[in-house]
């Protein structure tokens, strides 16, 4: 990765990279083919601006072996908050099919951040060999909404993975979900073993350790994709807050309702169980699978309820 910059009237070419981690200020970057340790110039310190993992850069070098100096941060095409990274290409939503038990409130919540985030989401329900029924029956829920697929535990083989191979070629992929579905297991095969921390199910509560603190870019293991490809582990999720979305945009991130749009009585409708709503239709002939629509119910109250909140907040101030 370089870029081409005027020096005097001629090019030169200015070795770019992309940020793997940042830690204390200090910030592994991946660079035509290799990693390099990097600190900020003065001047972007002074600007304000704090680079994040997935973050493309320009570099110059120090003289040290394997030391460069971030120059330059490029323009970013969608950030997320949580986890705290950037140029991101797909969301790959990891959940078991059964044990820890799926929070599909949490899917539907890391759906929508991807869809406003402009990232293309990608459902892996792991574990499948746990409950294969209830695998594919997720899969079907999800069918309109993302990419699904079903991986087992018991696959300790990269090219088991095959499926996903394919849909992380050539790109910058977030690994996002509970604690102790497998993306340790999962990250640890993308990187051929480069990701090394697993976490455990406790046999007391069923719910997974955190292993992560941090979030983290790894290359994936050469071979395994034709181009060069990244897969970004997380910190493990127990809630999100969609802080950027209001309740009358929430429809919008719905691909089962934006898909087969449709007219309802009141121009206003919030497909929440008013008469004559078109969604309602959609739910009674499985489009908007019931289960998948009772949660769109929930988290419209939520959002509901917050708006309301703040608008009480507002008028006491």
């Amino acid at each position: 990765m370089s870029a081409d910059t005027a020096d005097g009237g001629g090019a030169r070419n200015v070795p770019g990279g992309t940020i793997l981690k940042g830690v204390g200020g200090l910030y592994t970057v991946y660079s035509e083919g290799r990693t390099l340790e990097c600190r900020l110039r003065g001047s972007i310190r002074l600007d304000g601006r704090t680079p994040v993992t997935g973050d493309n850069v320009t570099l110059s070098f120090t003289g040290r072996e394997g030391e460069a100096v971030i120059d330059a941060i490029a323009p970013r095409r969608n950030q997320l908050v949580r986890p705290k990274v950037a140029n991101v290409d797909n969301m790959v939503l990891v959940i078991a099919s059964a044990s820890p038990a799926p929070d599909l409130f949490l899917v539907d919540k890391l759906l929508i951040a991807a869809r406003t985030a402009g990232i293309r989401p990608v459902l892996v329900i792991n574990k499948a060999d746990q409950d294969a029924g209830a695998a594919a029956r997720i899969a079907a829920e999800y069918a309109s909404a993302a990419t699904c697929l079903i991986t087992r535990a018991a696959d300790k083989d990269a090219h088991g993975l095959a499926p996903l191979l394919t849909e992380l070629d050539g790109a910058a992929s977030v690994l996002a979900g509970q604690s102790g579905v497998g993306k340790s297991t999962i990250l640890n095969l993308l990187t051929g073993g480069a990701f090394m921390s697993t976490g455990a199910i406790s046999e007391k509560t069923q719910r997974g350790r955190h292993t992560t603190r941090h979030a983290e870019l790894f290359p994936v293991a050469e071979g395994l994709t034709e181009r060069p490809s990244f897969v970004i582990d997380s910190p493990g999720f127990s809630l999100l807050e969609l802080a950027d979305i209001g309740m009358r945009e929430l429809a919008d991130c719905y691909p089962e309702i934006v898909d087969h749009p449709g007219v309802c009585r009141f121009q206003d409708c919030s497909h929440t169980g008013e008469p004559d709503c078109f969604v309602t239709e959609l739910v009674r002939t499985g489009v908007f699978p019931q289960e998948r629509y009772e949660r769109y119910i929930k988290l419209y109250r939520e959002l509901e309820s917050r708006e309301k909140n703040r608008y009480k907040k507002g008028k006491t101030t």
